[in-house]
């Protein structure tokens, strides 16, 4: 090995309460999962500063799932095709394809969910889905108590899109409601390749119900995968102001609005593609509930 590399040490810890007291005894040490995105990093290996690496492959509790009446519970070590197999007969159809649609069967073979959720400064479409179908994290903070909470997945991260414990949690389990899907539609749409061209991908994701001709209960989220995590209660305030059928000069204006809201949320290497992109995605889904309700 050349001078100055060095291998990273391998915790193993078996038990959730051994992973965080070793995080908490070797701060610089990483959480590892299925190391899916990790890896394909330039320059991961080697690296002068190889970080140690606390494996979470042997926690039993990590790799469960549960299933209860108004919701599906999994371990953070389950991986997306393991979620979406579990999951087939209790989520909605469009969640199911929204699911399906994660890169390719190799990929949701090996990527488990905390792994999707818990890159640091990288959003993918997994975040976007779950925190549009307000699905909830539990995380166990490093500390000595090393107490745990649930927290929505939309409160993982900032509006730039960077995830808040990637030093201070480990994220162990994810709750996703599942007796929403009769009441409320869901749309998700991916532009491109979050993983291979993220300066140009548009995550969107948008969960609703009509009432009486309006939108109620919307929850709308935008991600731009190296830039932006946008969820905004003034906007869906703003949605929820939409009485149906509307204009084309309507939805463009909301559009606009939101092209404006990203423009003050993203980091510095958003792309104009890209907020353009959310903008007409955003219209293009505005158009088709107008379509689908004068349908009937």
């Amino acid at each position: 090995m050349p001078e100055g590399l060095r291998s990273p040490t391998v915790f193993t810890p078996k038990s959730i309460s051994e992973a965080v007291a070793f995080k908490f005894r070797n701060p610089n040490a990483r959480f590892w999962a299925g190391g899916t995105y990790i890896m394909s990093r330039p320059g991961f290996y080697p690296n002068p500063s190889q970080r140690d690496i606390i494996s979470l492959e042997g926690i039993q509790d990590l790799t469960r799932i549960y299933h209860a009446d108004r919701y599906l519970e999994a371990g953070a070590m389950v991986t997306i095709q393991q979620l979406l197999t579990m999951g087939s007969f209790m989520f909605s159809k469009e969640l199911n394809n929204a699911i399906n649609s994660i890169g390719s069967s190799v990929i949701r073979n090996q990527a488990t969910i905390g792994g999707a959720l818990c890159t640091s400064d990288m959003r993918f479409s997994l975040s976007c889905i779950l925190a549009t179908m307000n699905a909830q994290v539990e995380i166990r903070m490093v500390s000595k108590s090393a107490n745990s909470r649930w927290i929505p997945v939309s409160k993982l991260y900032d509006r730039k899109g960077i995830f808040l414990f990637s030093e201070s949690a480990l994220v162990t389990r994810v709750r996703i409601p599942t007796d929403v899907t009769s009441q409320y539609q869901f749309i998700s749409r991916t532009l491109d390749s979050p993983m291979h061209n993220p300066s140009e991908s548009v995550i969107f994701g948008l969960q609703y119900s009509i009432n009486q001709g309006s939108i109620a209960t919307p929850n709308l989220c935008i991600a731009l995968p190296d830039s932006c995590f946008y969820m905004s209660q003034d906007f869906d305030n703003l949605l929820s102001t939409l009485s149906f059928p509307i204009t084309q000069e309507k939805a463009s204006r909301i559009s606009k609005r939101l092209a404006s809201d990203l423009k003050q949320s993203v980091r510095q290497n958003a792309s104009p593609l890209q907020i353009e992109r959310a903008a007409r995605l955003l219209d293009v889904v505005l158009n088709e509930i107008n379509t689908n309700y004068l349908a009937g």
